[in-house]
């Protein structure tokens, strides 16, 4: 998978996500869109840093953070896109926090609903 398509599918998926939570007001909120800004693979956990466009069910919309956790990838060239996308049937890799506007995702520790 390319990374330009990894993104759009990745905020299709997040918005799916967000639906199975249990607090409606995170259930509420859709993802419009991701802005990588900054791909750090020496950090002690290699991300991805950036802008996503978080809307909920009044229609507005707000920028947050975001932080992808891209695994042991030694090299922008080496992430593997493909295995960052989590399956439908699994969760427990993402953390929205509505407060501070930030999504957190660590695809790789995505386990089985």
């Amino acid at each position: 998978m390319a990374e330009t398509d990894y993104w759009l599918e990745l905020e299709y998926r997040v918005c799916r996500e967000l639906r199975g939570f249990a607090d409606d007001r995170i259930r509420s909120l859709w993802c419009d869109g991701f802005i990588p800004e900054e791909t750090d693979v020496r950090a002690p956990d290699a991300c991805v840093r950036g802008r996503a466009w978080i809307g909920d069910d009044s229609g507005s919309q707000e920028q947050w953070t975001f932080t992808l956790l891209v695994g042991d990838s030694r090299s922008e060239d080496e992430i593997d896109w493909s295995s960052l996308l989590p399956a439908d049937d699994t969760t427990g890799w993402l953390v929205p926090d509505p407060a501070a506007k930030k999504l957190t995702m660590d695809p790789l520790s995505a386990t089985p609903e």
